[in-house]
């Protein structure tokens, strides 16, 4: 990797600096790089500058500066030009993040020397019908629910164009099994390991004892439709984007034509993440007492 672009969460502490810490090894390098114009406040190389939508262009990779949050909007702005992502955690929980602002020295020589390898993960394409230009993409989730009250929504779920049920809910989860760890574990949806190909839908708080999570094989085409007398419903992807929906309104979600690609310094470890960011299935400490 000899080329590559900053996108940042400026709002995290130490985020600046970590990337003035970068960029004064790249230029001791000899590397080419761009940052996003939201960094501007640290450099005054303005040639440098770039819209974040644009970071892509003329790149090898993208270096991620934030949290999982920052990753997720990453991947969302440059996935579909198969630029691969290198997370860096200045955040909180860093589950997709692999690197931590100590072991950047040795992350970078690492990048630079190409000693990592890509790991592809699913991408979620949402369309509004109604709306031709509106279509998202999610690495994590999309979300439906309803967006002014905290109230049940009524929503219908087609696989393929095939009724699969009716929900009365707090809202509706379809996840990514990246995503499976995020919103759809909170809901009470299944973990699944990121290298499965399936999309989970997961109802919120549903009205009934029988409404459970399904999963369905990645190529399904899933369809929600809102009931005709909803007039709050709301769309958000990835807990960051959205908009509101009209009643009646079709929402359609399938795979997307494109994988995101993060950048791997050593084996990933799915289980061990879980472990350790998570506490899954850890055992207690105990001093002996109850």
């Amino acid at each position: 990797m000899k080329k590559f672009g900053i996108i940042a969460h400026i709002k995290r502490p130490n985020v600046k600096r970590t990337a003035k810490v970068i960029m004064d090894w790249a230029d001791k390098q000899g590397l080419e790089y761009w940052i996003c114009e939201e960094l501007s406040g640290i450099a005054g190389k303005t040639e440098r500058f770039k819209p974040k939508s644009r970071i892509w262009e003329d790149v090898d990779c993208v270096i991620s500066l934030g949290g999982d949050g920052t990753i997720l909007s990453s991947v969302r702005a440059i996935g579909q030009h198969n630029i691969p992502v290198f997370g860096i955690n200045v955040g909180s929980l860093g589950f997709l993040t692999e690197v931590l602002a100590q072991d950047i020295p040795s992350a970078l020589d690492k990048l630079k020397n190409d000693e990592f390898f890509i790991e592809e993960r699913m991408i979620l394409e949402a369309k509004v019908t109604s709306k031709q230009d509106t279509n998202y993409n999610a690495l994590n989730d999309v979300v439906l629910d309803n967006g002014g009250l905290s109230r049940l929504i009524k929503l219908d779920l087609y696989r393929d164009k095939q009724f699969v049920c009716s929900y009365n809910a707090d809202g509706l989860i379809i996840s990514t099994p990246t995503g499976s760890t995020a919103y759809n574990l909170a809901a009470g949806g299944p973990v699944m390991h990121p290298n499965l190909g399936a999309i989970i839908a997961s109802p919120i708080c549903p009205h009934s004892l029988t409404l459970r999570s399904i999963l369905f094989d990645e190529n399904s085409k899933l369809a929600v439709r809102v009931a005709v007398n909803e007039i709050n419903a709301r769309l958000t992807v990835d807990g960051q984007l959205g908009c509101m929906l009209d009643s009646h309104e079709k929402v359609i979600v399938k795979k997307a034509p494109y994988r995101a690609k993060l950048i791997r310094l050593k084996e990933y470890s799915f289980f061990e993440i879980l472990r350790t960011k998570l506490h899954w299935g850890a055992r207690p400490l105990t001093n002996g007492n109850a």
